[in-house]
């Protein structure tokens, strides 16, 4: 936990590398230098994008290290191909404003990496579920409702490669619709998972009738 900790934070603090201005002249005008901000607008995106997706990643792995209480030689291969991702992600962020706005492959590249972190974690979560890594109030239900918390994230990315081959920047707007959507999807998944904890407090509530 504390190696992975420093990862992220080595990660998002690369990201801020890309935001540096030229050197500005003493003398210059008001509008000269709104314009030299102003070429900072597209990098500024790209980094307050990363960050939060980043800063969500790590707050990920944390929740699910709450529940993992051992680990194994597998679950650290694991780990580190999910931090592979977000110690790489400096690099697609970078490109994606700066590259040429035809180009498919800046998106193509972020979408990619961090598709790769998410399913990465997801992977990890399995694997500590089947090696039975966890602690015993992980049941069946709440193993569910982690493991698909993410799926709007990977399916807005995935399917916005494609997209990126008709228009780089539609492929990019496309990401604004993970917010939404992660919202309806948790308060779904979380609304079945509530329903099925009642369902079981029911049914031990009936059995503990019975042996009564």
């Amino acid at each position: 936990m504390f190696f992975s900790d420093a990862v992220f934070a080595v990660a998002m603090t690369l990201l801020v590398l890309d935001l540096k201005l030229s050197a500005l002249d003493p003398k210059m005008s008001a509008a000269e230098f709104q314009a030299v901000l102003a070429e900072q607008a597209e990098p500024l995106v790209a980094f307050i994008l990363s960050f939060i997706l980043v800063g969500r990643l790590w707050m990920n792995h944390h929740r699910k290290f709450v529940a993992i209480k051992n680990y194994d030689s597998a679950l650290q291969s694991i780990n580190l191909m999910a931090l592979f991702f977000v110690v790489f992600l400096p690099l697609p962020t970078s490109l994606l404003f700066q590259a040429s706005a035809q180009s498919p492959w800046p998106p193509i590249i972020y979408a990619l990496t961090i598709s790769g972190s998410v399913v990465s974690l997801s992977i990890l979560w399995v694997h500590a579920h089947r090696a039975k890594l966890m602690h015993g109030w992980v049941d069946a239900d709440l193993y569910r409702l982690v493991l698909h918390g993410t799926d709007p994230v990977v399916a807005v990315f995935v399917l916005s490669i494609p997209v990126a081959f008709i228009s780089p920047e539609w492929a990019m707007y496309s990401w604004l619709l993970i917010w939404p959507l992660s919202v309806v999807h948790g308060k779904w998944r979380l609304a079945a998972f509530n329903r099925a904890v009642q369902v079981q407090q029911r049914g031990a509530s009936r059995n503990d009738v019975q042996r009564s």
